[in-house]
């Protein structure tokens, strides 16, 4: 099996896989012809680089209202920026959307509630994401992972920007009842040498919450040529996989800007117990042992 080469852009500038292109970016565009932009598109362009996600949200017209201009400045100015028309340029900010861009998130203005009302939200949105999130566990997969993950002779934690702080998260919980638990990358490390050492016996855990770096299906890619069984923890919006032996999508989205982790920790606090649990009075031992070594280095006051 070839590593898949990087995707190629479409027309729009959108990258295969969902990912969009760097080119496609609406506010760099602007920014790179906003010195020439007369005073009617400058107004448009003004609103949109403060808060690009707008044009997901408004028609042309919308838009025009929102920045005091007109429709016609508005098609002129994404013209002028390299879509064909505005439905080009919305497509765009869509898929910065759904790649995860906090600045696409950001609403230009959001509603006015008490304190209470806000936490109650708050709290609603977790409880619902979480529950999205467990609710679509299938028993049998989830129960040859885990099995799979106890019976590895190695596992390989792997993730890279807020999915590293998971992904160590996960790793703490399952050494306590299993050895050779590594987590990538290492501080100061590339991956290279681990991914040379891969072997169909091992399993890798990716966690590619958006947004995703170039070397998470990479490494997926390298990691399926050697059989290694991989356990992909993604949000909903990611692509298939196609190294991926398991997928677990999370519901990640809110109303507000930031993407939410709530269902990922409870999912990931759910797996590891189950593993935990799996491993049985091996698994009850070394964590015996552990909190016998605690004691003895005295760890903790």
């Amino acid at each position: 099996m070839a590593v898949k080469k990087p995707a190629k852009t479409s027309g729009n500038g959108k990258a295969k896989g969902g990912r969009p292109a760097a080119a496609a970016s609406v506010e760099s565009r602007i920014k790179a012809r906003y010195p020439e932009l007369p005073e009617s598109e400058r107004r448009i362009a003004d609103l949109i680089l403060e808060f690009p996600g707008e044009m997901a949200a408004y028609s042309a017209t919308e838009l025009a209202a929102l920045s005091g201009g007109s429709k016609a400045a508005v098609t002129r100015l994404v013209q002028r920026i390299g879509f064909a028309n505005y439905d080009e340029a919305r497509r765009a900010a869509r898929d910065a959307q759904s790649w995860g861009s906090p600045l696409y998130l950001m609403a230009r203005e959001t509603e006015k509630t008490g304190f209470s009302a806000r936490v109650r939200q708050h709290i609603e949105t977790d409880a619902h994401n979480i529950a999205l999130t467990l609710e679509t566990l299938r028993g049998d997969a989830f129960n040859d992972m885990v099995a799979a993950i106890c019976k590895a002779r190695r596992v390989f934690l792997l993730g890279y920007r807020n999915s590293h702080y998971l992904a160590g998260y996960a790793r703490w919980q399952i050494i306590q009842g299993r050895g050779d638990v590594y987590l990538l990358p290492a501080a100061g490390e590339t991956i290279a040498e681990e991914l040379a050492d891969l072997t169909a016996e091992d399993v890798l855990i990716v966690i590619g919450f958006r947004r995703r770096v170039a070397q998470v299906p990479q490494a997926m890619a390298v990691a399926a040529q050697t059989g290694t069984r991989i356990l992909y923890i993604t949000d909903r919006a990611a692509p298939a996989s196609p190294h991926a032996t398991w997928t677990i999508p999370c519901a990640v989205r809110g109303m507000d800007m930031f993407d939410r982790y709530a269902a990922a920790m409870s999912l990931l606090h759910f797996l590891c117990v189950a593993i935990v649990e799996k491993l049985g009075g091996p698994g009850r031992a070394r964590l015996q042992h552990i909190e016998t070594l605690h004691e003895e280095l005295h760890d903790f006051d």
